[in-house]
């Protein structure tokens, strides 16, 4: 996977002195997040944090490998649902806010998916276009838990416009937000999957879980997936019926704490 880290606006047309300033600020977010992981000696009060950063990110899981017609290294994405993750690497509910604040900014990880038919390789972008729509899209939400439900159901309160992924695909980009938005502590953000997204670490340790926006019992079929239907009605409220093991959604978001 190609190592590379791309800032991208909402709109990905930035005149140059101000794409240098949200370089910048990209880079001062950098040092921020690293100066407050879990381990960091600093008595500073945490002012800016990167919620679903872990120590380390496992890698996506496309492309695939074929031998004699047979799949040996499977390519996984997810699509049609909202998720976020319960625990990712050991560290449980790291995308919940820990004070009020703002998102600012959000990443997704991405690999990068086979187009073309070959001795160990198989069209994989055609083949999710046709099972989970086209073209690869991506979005994030705010949510928050309806005390008392069971499974859990959450109203979704806010969320980012939908970026397109496919030019991004085997790099981490970040988008940031030109309007950012108010999470409070304790709310959740979540990933939105319209279509379908390569950014599913798939077959890995059982320090990650998730949780989808598919009912309970429809959870793991083929049918269950391309009829999903994602949380994208603010306002509205949807059971997270599926809990999902040795698996990770690749993204973050970055929050800045709300002055007192």
């Amino acid at each position: 996977m190609q190592v590379e880290i791309l800032l991208i606006t909402a709109e990905n047309r930035l005149p140059r002195t101000r794409a240098l300033v949200m370089a910048a600020f990209a880079c001062l977010l950098a040092v921020l997040v690293f100066s407050i992981r879990p381990g960091a000696a600093s008595s500073a009060p945490t002012r800016v944090v990167e919620l679903g950063l872990t120590e380390t990110t496992p890698p996506p899981s496309c492309p695939g490998k074929v031998v004699n017609n047979i799949e040996v290294v499977p390519c996984r994405v997810e699509g049609h649902v909202t998720g976020f993750q319960a625990i990712a690497g050991g560290l449980p509910q790291p995308y919940e806010a820990p004070f009020d604040g703002k998102i600012v900014a959000w990443s997704i990880t991405l690999a990068r998916p086979s187009r073309a038919d070959g001795t160990n390789t198989t069209d994989e972008v055609s083949f999710f276009n046709e099972f989970l729509g086209s073209p690869s899209k991506a979005r994030i939400g705010v949510l928050r838990r309806i005390e008392g439900s069971r499974p859990p159901a959450y109203k979704l309160l806010r969320q980012s416009p939908v970026q397109i992924l496919n030019p991004y695909f085997g790099r981490r980009v970040i988008f940031a937000l030109d309007h950012p938005m108010t999470i409070l502590r304790g709310q959740v953000v979540a990933l939105t999957i319209p279509t379908w997204a390569p950014m599913f670490a798939f077959n890995i340790g059982d320090s990650n879980t998730w949780r989808g926006s598919r009912k309970p019992g429809e959870c793991t079929d083929k049918a269950d997936i391309q009829e999903g239907h994602p949380q994208q009605g603010v306002g509205k409220t949807k059971t997270y019926g599926c809990y999902y093991s040795n698996a990770r959604l690749l993204y973050t978001a970055t929050v800045v704490k709300m002055a007192p």
